[in-house]
Protein backbone atom coordinates (compact mmCIF):
# COMPACT_ATOMS: atom_id res chain seq x y z
CA UNK A 1 0.00 0.00 0.00
CA UNK A 2 1.17 3.63 -0.57
CA UNK A 3 1.26 5.80 1.96
CA UNK A 4 3.08 8.84 0.02
CA UNK A 5 -0.67 10.85 -1.19
CA UNK A 6 1.21 13.57 -2.09
CA UNK A 7 0.77 14.69 -5.93
CA UNK A 8 2.87 16.84 -7.40
CA UNK A 9 0.24 19.41 -8.85
CA UNK A 10 2.37 20.81 -11.49
CA UNK A 11 2.95 17.38 -12.88
CA UNK A 12 -0.76 16.13 -12.71
CA UNK A 13 -1.94 19.41 -14.52
CA UNK A 14 1.18 18.74 -17.37
CA UNK A 15 -0.10 15.09 -17.67
CA UNK A 16 -4.06 16.20 -18.05
CA UNK A 17 -2.99 19.53 -20.58
CA UNK A 18 -0.71 16.96 -22.28
CA UNK A 19 -4.05 14.41 -23.09
CA UNK A 20 -6.51 17.05 -24.15
CA UNK A 21 -4.26 18.65 -26.37
CA UNK A 22 -3.48 15.12 -27.86
CA UNK A 23 -7.21 14.26 -28.04
CA UNK A 24 -7.83 17.57 -29.80
CA UNK A 25 -5.06 18.17 -31.87
CA UNK A 26 -3.41 20.81 -30.58
CA UNK A 27 0.59 21.31 -30.53
CA UNK A 28 1.86 21.64 -26.85
CA UNK A 29 3.56 24.63 -26.08
CA UNK A 30 4.49 23.59 -22.02
CA UNK A 31 8.07 21.77 -22.29
CA UNK A 32 6.68 19.58 -19.40
CA UNK A 33 3.19 18.74 -20.80
CA UNK A 34 5.45 17.97 -24.05
CA UNK A 35 7.00 15.37 -22.61
CA UNK A 36 3.85 13.73 -21.52
CA UNK A 37 2.62 14.51 -24.79
CA UNK A 38 4.58 11.42 -26.16
CA UNK A 39 3.26 9.27 -23.57
CA UNK A 40 -0.35 10.30 -24.82
CA UNK A 41 0.15 9.77 -28.14
CA UNK A 42 1.85 6.70 -27.64
CA UNK A 43 -1.43 5.53 -25.55
CA UNK A 44 -4.10 6.74 -28.38
CA UNK A 45 -2.10 5.18 -31.05
CA UNK A 46 -3.34 1.40 -32.34
CA UNK A 47 -1.41 -1.28 -31.10
CA UNK A 48 0.04 -2.91 -34.62
CA UNK A 49 -1.47 -6.75 -35.17
CA UNK A 50 1.31 -8.72 -34.68
CA UNK A 51 -0.25 -12.28 -36.09
CA UNK A 52 -0.63 -13.07 -39.46
CA UNK A 53 -3.63 -13.21 -41.63
CA UNK A 54 -3.93 -17.03 -41.49
CA UNK A 55 -2.58 -17.12 -38.43
CA UNK A 56 -6.21 -19.43 -37.14
CA UNK A 57 -5.54 -21.60 -40.34
CA UNK A 58 -2.46 -22.32 -39.73
CA UNK A 59 -2.64 -23.04 -35.96
CA UNK A 60 -5.59 -25.40 -37.41
CA UNK A 61 -3.46 -27.00 -39.79
CA UNK A 62 -0.97 -27.79 -37.10
CA UNK A 63 -3.20 -29.69 -34.59
CA UNK A 64 -5.05 -31.67 -37.51
CA UNK A 65 -1.44 -32.89 -38.19
CA UNK A 66 -0.21 -33.35 -34.87
CA UNK A 67 -3.77 -34.91 -34.31
CA UNK A 68 -2.95 -37.79 -37.21
CA UNK A 69 0.87 -38.38 -36.68
CA UNK A 70 2.48 -39.63 -33.11
CA UNK A 71 5.03 -37.23 -32.09
CA UNK A 72 8.44 -38.34 -32.39
CA UNK A 73 9.12 -37.05 -28.14
CA UNK A 74 6.33 -39.15 -27.30
CA UNK A 75 7.84 -42.79 -29.35
CA UNK A 76 10.85 -42.09 -27.91
CA UNK A 77 9.33 -42.07 -24.38
CA UNK A 78 7.42 -45.00 -25.16
CA UNK A 79 10.48 -46.91 -26.34
CA UNK A 80 12.45 -45.39 -22.87
CA UNK A 81 9.33 -47.37 -21.20
CA UNK A 82 9.05 -50.37 -22.52
CA UNK A 83 13.30 -50.86 -22.28
CA UNK A 84 12.96 -50.10 -18.54
CA UNK A 85 10.46 -52.40 -17.87
CA UNK A 86 12.30 -54.87 -19.39
CA UNK A 87 15.13 -54.34 -17.60
CA UNK A 88 13.15 -54.08 -14.61
CA UNK A 89 11.81 -57.56 -15.25
CA UNK A 90 15.00 -59.35 -15.74
CA UNK A 91 16.53 -57.47 -12.37
CA UNK A 92 13.72 -58.99 -10.17
CA UNK A 93 14.47 -62.10 -11.88
CA UNK A 94 18.28 -62.23 -11.50
CA UNK A 95 17.25 -61.01 -7.66
CA UNK A 96 14.84 -63.75 -7.12
CA UNK A 97 17.18 -66.94 -8.49
CA UNK A 98 19.86 -65.39 -6.12
CA UNK A 99 17.53 -65.13 -3.43
CA UNK A 100 16.62 -68.40 -4.04
CA UNK A 101 19.90 -70.01 -4.46
CA UNK A 102 21.06 -68.22 -1.06
CA UNK A 103 17.82 -69.82 0.49
CA UNK A 104 19.02 -73.25 -0.63
CA UNK A 105 22.36 -73.01 0.22
CA UNK A 106 22.62 -71.46 3.74
CA UNK A 107 18.03 -71.77 4.64
CA UNK A 108 18.43 -74.70 7.03
CA UNK A 109 20.83 -72.69 9.23
CA UNK A 110 18.81 -70.45 9.62
CA UNK A 111 15.26 -71.82 9.93
CA UNK A 112 16.02 -73.26 13.77
CA UNK A 113 17.00 -69.79 15.16
CA UNK A 114 14.19 -67.97 12.90
CA UNK A 115 11.45 -70.20 14.14
CA UNK A 116 12.59 -69.88 18.41
CA UNK A 117 12.77 -66.26 17.64
CA UNK A 118 9.83 -65.56 16.53
CA UNK A 119 8.01 -68.56 18.44
CA UNK A 120 6.02 -70.50 15.60
CA UNK A 121 4.84 -73.23 17.87
CA UNK A 122 1.13 -74.07 17.17
CA UNK A 123 0.02 -70.98 19.55
CA UNK A 124 2.75 -68.33 17.72
CA UNK A 125 1.66 -69.20 14.53
CA UNK A 126 -2.06 -68.32 15.35
CA UNK A 127 -0.62 -65.21 16.41
CA UNK A 128 1.57 -64.22 13.30
CA UNK A 129 -1.33 -65.64 11.64
CA UNK A 130 -4.03 -63.41 13.11
CA UNK A 131 -1.56 -60.41 13.09
CA UNK A 132 -1.09 -60.89 8.79
CA UNK A 133 -4.64 -61.61 8.94
CA UNK A 134 -5.19 -57.61 10.61
CA UNK A 135 -2.61 -55.83 8.41
CA UNK A 136 -4.06 -57.25 4.77
CA UNK A 137 -7.54 -56.47 6.32
CA UNK A 138 -6.69 -52.67 7.02
CA UNK A 139 -4.87 -52.34 3.94
CA UNK A 140 -8.00 -53.50 1.94
CA UNK A 141 -10.16 -51.20 3.55
CA UNK A 142 -7.86 -48.39 3.51
CA UNK A 143 -7.80 -48.44 -0.23
CA UNK A 144 -11.51 -49.14 -0.50
CA UNK A 145 -11.99 -46.20 1.68
CA UNK A 146 -9.49 -44.00 -0.78
CA UNK A 147 -11.40 -45.08 -3.90
CA UNK A 148 -14.53 -44.25 -2.73
CA UNK A 149 -13.75 -40.67 -1.62
CA UNK A 150 -11.92 -40.18 -5.16
CA UNK A 151 -15.12 -41.66 -6.81
CA UNK A 152 -17.43 -38.14 -6.36
CA UNK A 153 -13.80 -36.12 -7.07
CA UNK A 154 -13.96 -37.53 -10.80
CA UNK A 155 -17.72 -37.28 -11.26
CA UNK A 156 -17.60 -33.46 -10.81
Amino acid sequence: MNTNDHIDSQEWTAQERAMRDARAGLPSTDPLAMRYRKVADALRAPVADQLPADFAASVARLAEANACAPEPALVQSARAGMLERTLLRATLAVLGLGSAVVVAMWGPTWIAPIASFLRLDSAGAVNWALALAACVGTTWLTDQLRRRKEQPARAA
